[in-house]
């Protein structure tokens, strides 16, 4: 093999390299529909998380930049939780428990009066919130424990 072409071999082995570690470190979430985490919550057991934000709320777009782009944070929930976006100020609703909440109502009903807060859920478990911008290490820890507490 000449020089030429081990110097592109190796350049774009490292280039190859670098994208698939970048795509790792911003992987994203992936959202479902409260609908659908319900679901496959009753089906496989696993936890819900419900991200509780506003258009305007500063702080719930860095939690969406910095923790949920976190690629310890979206394995960490790929593997263990159903993850649910949820905008009280937009128009939605959905069955719960037997019951009908829009998504106004359901943030309401669960205490949620600052952004941005996650509503932890376990189909057969107790609910918790826990209000405010989380770092990737805070939330990941609280997942971690609402978890065990309930397996």
């Amino acid at each position: 093999m000449n020089k030429i072409s081990l110097f592109f071999l190796i350049g774009f082995t490292m280039i190859f390299s670098y994208s698939f570690n970048a795509l790792k470190v911003n992987g994203e979430i992936s959202w479902k529909t409260a609908e659908e985490a319900i679901t496959l919550s009753k089906k496989d057991g696993k936890p819900i998380f419900i991200d509780v934000y506003t258009d305007w709320c500063g702080w719930c777009k860095i939690l969406d930049k910095k923790t949920f782009q976190n690629s310890d944070v979206v394995e960490y929930v790929s593997e263990n939780y159903h993850a649910v976006k949820l905008n009280p100020e937009k128009e939605g609703s959905f069955q719960f428990k037997g019951e009908e909440f829009t998504n106004e109502s359901f943030a309401v009903s669960h205490d949620v009066n600052s952004y941005p807060a996650i509503i932890v859920i376990h189909p057969k478990g107790k609910n918790k919130v826990f209000v405010g911008y989380r770092d990737s290490e805070s939330f990941l820890e609280i997942l971690k424990k609402y978890k065990r507490q309930v397996d």
